[in-house]
């Protein structure tokens, strides 16, 4: 879960990229936090906390910086905040940024995918057309703006009212994906590839003391625009070559090089209201709340190919559906969700033995309801398929509970089981005049049942600090992506998230600091994971498949993807050099990311790949002076092609082709910030 302040910006798709500007903190939670912060929080959860207004003084800063990037553009950013009191009591905040990430993958000239290396038997198809009209360079720049106000009024000295905008804008040209094919930071696209993802989020918060307890009252509003087109020309390839020539389907003959591209239009809207109380005695500390959010989701998601109006598949389409008005999309779905999230939920910390051992008891009653409609239409404006309007409900109580140990005041053990959840869904489900897909449509809910044990210590007057936790967690009917097998059946190929089995992932996480004399710092972590599998069925059933039941394409007991075994990062900081009048700190970081798979299935048409298995090094120095601070980094200071995702869904390995998304190369930046 994603929250910024009170607000959770999660929903049911992926939280935006939150701007860093004026931020007070951010909190990192791991492991399952689904007791206090919901269905979102299955594995963990991230605090964005800004500051707030301040009745107490004038407080203002702006800054500014230049980057570039090695075989790339240059980016700049400019953020300004200031904080102005009206009277005693109340104070406005104002915040406002624009940035602009460079670009460093070119678009270069190239021709459409070879149908031979797919299909040998398909020799002399393909690789006619080019992409003359698309070649760019550094296509996936991305630029931000946004603006953040808030007004807080200091009521009496037991309460407080704050009432905060957040508005930001992000405009992509494109993704940090290449093809190693190609060559170097270097693809072939036929269609410009956007995005852009738009948010409004407005909050009012009230904080009063009770007496008894501490009240939190956060009302808050979300609206976010989201839409993004990428090419698809292996895509478009694919089925044309696979099902239009060599199975003979006339509705997927696209003609001869098709190239098109795909869109999706999403909107989301949430209310959502909390309640909470805590307070505390000598021994227990204790948390009460309530949660109530409505949510609306609609996405429209269009496939098009170039000049399709004019396809052997739109002939044939309307041979057989006379009268269809010309259109170059031939595939649009969509699908409205409207739900209703009501949950109260509860913790408590109790000291059995004063200063040496707590009790932790925490739950959270919930409640999901979602009404949901989709609709495919193929070509676009004849419905091909129009799911029944589906009710789904999900409900049930998320246990917590553990013990501390204080063996010392600086030294603690601890132990926990907690559990997350995650609501179900529905895939957009092709060829359902066919049957459609083997796994089901709607896919239910998933639970992480998560046990851990871990230290807590302090060392030499607290100058050395280390943490561990060991972390064992069952995955019940866990959700994933999988390739559908009613491929074999000649249903269109399609990929799906279902229910597949139950998961393991064991591992420990392991945090080391270290003040070294008076000026050098030292920080360690890491994490390593043992086991990280899903257990599934070898078959589905299958009344289409002879036998009744078709091979699923899992193994019994498969990784699972996106798991690096082992990932760990180090830091020295070396503080207080004074010069020029000023005090300046240097640091060098160092990352290395394990390796993993991109997918949990693999096929002829859809590979299973690795990634990850990459260091980063940086080094930041920091120069302050009064009111003035200034900061010189090198990033990626080796220039590594750190892959964070092979992404084989879209076919370009079928046609010797690949999309790699990768780390920024090297980058270097200046920066000033002047305060008052």
């Amino acid at each position: 879960a994603i929250y910024l302040d009170e607000q959770p910006m999660s929903l049911t798709s992926a939280a935006p990229d939150i701007y860093p500007v004026d931020l007070a903190r951010i909190e990192a939670l791991a492991g399952p936090q689904s007791t206090l912060y919901g269905a979102s929080s299955q594995s963990g959860a991230v605090r964005v906390i800004t500051n707030k207004p301040d009745p107490s003084g004038f407080e203002a800063n702006i800054g500014a910086g230049l980057s570039t990037t090695d075989d790339g553009g240059t980016g700049y950013e400019v953020d300004g905040t200031v904080n102005i009191p009206l009277s005693d009591n109340v104070a406005i905040r104002l915040s406002g940024f624009s940035a602009r990430d460079a670009g460093f993958v070119d678009n270069v000239l190239g021709t459409t995918v070879d149908a031979s290396v797919g299909f040998p038997s398909l020799a002399g198809l393909g690789g006619q057309q080019t992409n003359a009209s698309a070649v760019a360079d550094d296509v996936n720049e991305v630029d931000w703006m946004g603006a953040r106000a808030a007004i807080r009024w200091l009521v009496n000295d037991n309460w407080t009212v704050t009432a905060t905008a957040n508005y930001q804008d992000l405009e992509a040209d494109g993704y940090n994906d290449y093809d190693p094919s190609v060559g170097d930071l270097q693809t072939i696209k036929f269609n410009k590839e956007v995005r852009t993802d738009e948010w409004l989020q407005t909050s009012l918060v009230i904080e009063g003391d009770l007496g008894f307890a501490q009240l939190i009252s956060a009302t808050s509003y979300y609206d976010r625009d989201m839409f993004y087109a990428n090419d698809t020309q292996s895509y478009a390839a694919y089925f044309h070559y696979s099902f239009g020539i060599y199975y003979g389907y006339a509705t997927y003959d696209f003609g001869l090089d098709p190239t098109g591209y795909l869109t999706n239009d999403q909107s989301n809207k949430s209310f959502t209201q909390e309640i909470r109380l805590s307070g505390s005695t000598d021994r227990i500390n204790w948390t009460l709340g309530g949660f109530y959010q409505d949510s609306e989701e609609f996405w429209d998601f269009y496939t098009y190919i170039d000049d399709y109006r004019n396809s052997p598949a739109f002939a044939a389409w309307s041979y057989y559906y006379p009268g269809l008005a010309p259109t170059d999309f031939w595939w649009n779905s969509y699908q409205d969700t409207e739900r209703t999230d009501v949950a109260v939920f509860g913790e408590l910390d109790y000291e059995i033995l004063e200063d040496r051992l707590t009790l932790l008891v925490g739950g959270r009653w919930y409640e999901v309801e979602r009404d949901l409609s989709y609709t495919v239409e193929r070509p676009d404006s004849r419905v091909d398929q129009q799911l029944p309007d589906r009710n789904a409900k999900d409900d049930g109580f998320i246990p917590k509970y553990g013990l501390e140990l204080q063996i010392t005041e600086d030294v603690m053990f601890y132990g926990i089981y907690s559990e997350g959840y995650r609501v179900g869904g529905t895939n957009r489900g092709r060829g359902l005049d066919k049957g459609g897909p083997t796994l089901p449509v709607a896919y239910e809910s998933d639970i992480i049942e998560n046990t851990e044990f871990g230290l807590k210590s302090s060392f030499a007057d607290g100058r050395v600090i280390f943490n561990a936790v060991y972390y064992d967690m069952q995955w019940q009917d866990m959700q994933i992506e999988v390739t559908d097998p009613s491929f074999n059946l000649g249903i269109p190929f399609q990929v799906v998230v279902g229910n597949v089995g139950d998961a393991t992932v064991k591992g420990y996480d392991m945090e080391l600091k270290a003040l070294i004399g008076e000026k050098l710092e030292f920080g360690f972590n890491m994490t390593e994971i043992s086991d990280a599998y899903v257990e599934a069925p070898a078959f589905y059933d299958e009344p289409r498949a002879p036998g009744g039941q078709i091979a699923s394409g899992l193994e019994p007991q498969s990784d699972l993807p996106l798991f690096a075994d082992q990932s760990y990062s180090f830091y020295f900081e070396y503080s207080g050099m004074n010069m020029a009048g000023g005090e300046g700190a240097l640091r060098f970081q160092h990352s290395y990311v394990g390796e993993s798979l991109n997918q949990l299935t693999d096929g002829a048409a859809s590979a299973r790949l690795t990634q990850g298995d990459y260091e980063v090094t940086d080094a930041i120095f920091v120069w302050e002076r009064d009111d003035w601070q200034a900061r010189l980094y090198i990033n990626n200071l080796f220039d590594e092609r750190g892959i964070t995702y092979n992404d084989s869904q879209d076919f370009d390995q079928v046609w010797g082709r690949g999309s790699a998304n990768v780390i920024r190369p090297r980058n270097w930046g200046f920066s000033v910030r002047k305060s008052w």
